[in-house]
């Protein structure tokens, strides 16, 4: 039974902050729109970018999964010996989307810390910026 695809918790969220919803005006203690207009204000602007960051993460990890799963299934079958034209494409394919992976996960993790100083956030040095930032937006976008 195949497990139904992840999806990003904070889409809507993030939906109604590009079109600067006045639900979100106010996170936390913290303000997201400029008081005069919709536009973000800079803690707003990092909110923005950070879940956009994270869901490409999403979708990173996704693609990786999906890779990994069409390889183990040429490979399965695969006689032995040289291998498969096929086989040879899917592994570019994975280190491919591999990549793509690290380099989402590095622009969460540098999305987490301008986020996390744009709103002044405490960050305990024994948890860390990342999980810090996510028990806040568990807290805050709920």
């Amino acid at each position: 039974m195949a497990t139904p695809p992840a999806t990003f918790p904070w889409t809507q969220q993030l939906q109604r902050l590009q079109h600067r919803d006045g639900a979100l005006a106010l996170l936390g203690t913290h303000a997201m729109f400029i008081a005069d207009g919709d536009a973000l204000t800079a803690a707003g602007s990092a909110l923005e970018q950070l879940l956009l960051a994270g869901e490409s993460q999403l979708k990173a990890d996704i693609d990786v999964g999906l890779v990994a799963d069409e390889l183990r299934r040429y490979q399965k079958f695969a006689p032995p010996g040289r291998p498969s034209v096929q086989i040879v494409q899917l592994r570019r394919q994975q280190s491919t989307v591999q990549q793509a992976q690290r380099i989402a996960r590095q622009t969460f993790i540098r999305n987490a810390d301008g986020f996390a100083r744009a709103i002044a956030l405490d960050v305990p040095q024994k948890l860390g910026v990342v999980e810090t930032v996510m028990r806040w937006l568990r807290t805050n976008l709920a």
